[in-house]
């Protein structure tokens, strides 16, 4: 009976080993292990302990890894498109600058067309005006005399029976409304040394008497604020209202106005109103004389001047 037991208990110890085998042998084959596994492998393996600490560092790393790029995605570089539609937009960016240059300047000659245009349109209106006053100087009889006499100023004459060649000028230019006492005098009180001083007139500042008429004042006051013009023996280079003076001899000048006539002997040449001695007349006097200044005096109108004309 006891033997009985014994064997009994035996086969009952043999299928529990067998039964454990083969719940082993399952769970290695399924990759997985159990606490009672884990829990006797870990005296007996102290290689799998070193090999597993390795992985599970790798695993934290690529989990961080995987953390970081979710929170900040990775910058990309500008791709092909939009690279060309930078280059596009900065070409038609520069197009545009060109384009307005162009515009602008086009702006600026046509502007200065339009006023070149009007300004011959008013000095051939102001040369006509001031032709047809020199004419009409021819109404009135005046004896030469260039005394100096005390005048008023502004506007202030010698009497209307007397005059020289630069009375002729002045009156001209008034009767258009226009005061070269005046003029000249302001000019020369800015500027008094770009202006003559003869020794015979021995000045130690303006005169208003006296300044606006003298020849040698006017040529520079027609030179600074008008338009000197060349000198030459063309008779057509001259037109009415321009200012002619001529060299009389040493510090003499004398002075006239081109006016709309044409010399009876050659038509292309204008005729003179001028005063020389015998009183206000018009003549063919253009190149009797030898010539020493050609001007044209607008007021209110700059013009440039040209250099190469000596005084």
């Amino acid at each position: 009976m006891v033997n009985s037991f014994v064997n009994t208990a035996l086969k009952r110890k043999i299928s529990f080993v067998a039964y454990g085998s083969a719940i082993l042998a399952l769970a290695n084959l399924a990759g997985c292990s159990t606490n009672t596994v884990e829990t006797e492998a870990k005296p007996s393996t102290p290689q799998k302990l070193a090999t597993t600490k390795p992985q599970t560092s790798i695993r934290i790393i690529q989990r961080n890894l995987a953390v970081t790029a979710q929170s900040s995605p990775p910058r990309r570089g500008k791709d092909q498109h939009q690279l060309e539609f930078e280059q596009k937009q900065r070409w038609y960016h520069q197009q545009w600058e060109v384009a307005q240059r162009a515009n602008e300047a086009r702006q600026r000659a046509q502007m200065a067309w339009q006023i070149q245009r009007s300004q011959r349109v008013v000095n051939t209106d102001y040369s006509e005006r001031l032709a047809e006053a020199a004419v009409d100087r021819l109404r009135y009889r005046v004896s030469y005399n260039g005394a100096y006499i005390p005048i008023s100023y502004p506007n202030g004459d010698v009497p209307s029976n007397i005059g020289v060649c630069t009375d002729t000028v002045i009156r001209s230019y008034r009767r258009l409304g226009v005061d070269l006492q005046r003029l000249v005098h302001e000019d020369i009180s800015r500027a008094f040394y770009s202006y003559p001083n003869l020794p015979k007139w021995g000045l130690q500042g303006p005169d208003t008497n006296i300044d606006h008429r003298r020849v040698h004042n006017l040529k520079v006051f027609f030179t600074r604020h008008g338009q000197r013009l060349p000198v030459t023996g063309n008779p057509s280079d001259y037109r009415p209202g321009d200012l002619v003076t001529w060299s009389l001899g040493g510090d003499q000048e004398h002075i006239g106005i081109v006016v709309d006539q044409r010399s009876p002997s050659d038509p292309r040449r204008f005729m003179i109103v001028h005063n020389i001695g015998q009183g206000e007349k018009l003549e063919d006097v253009l190149f009797k004389m030898p010539i020493s200044g050609h001007y044209r005096y607008f007021p209110g109108s700059r013009q440039p001047q040209l250099a190469s004309v000596q005084y």
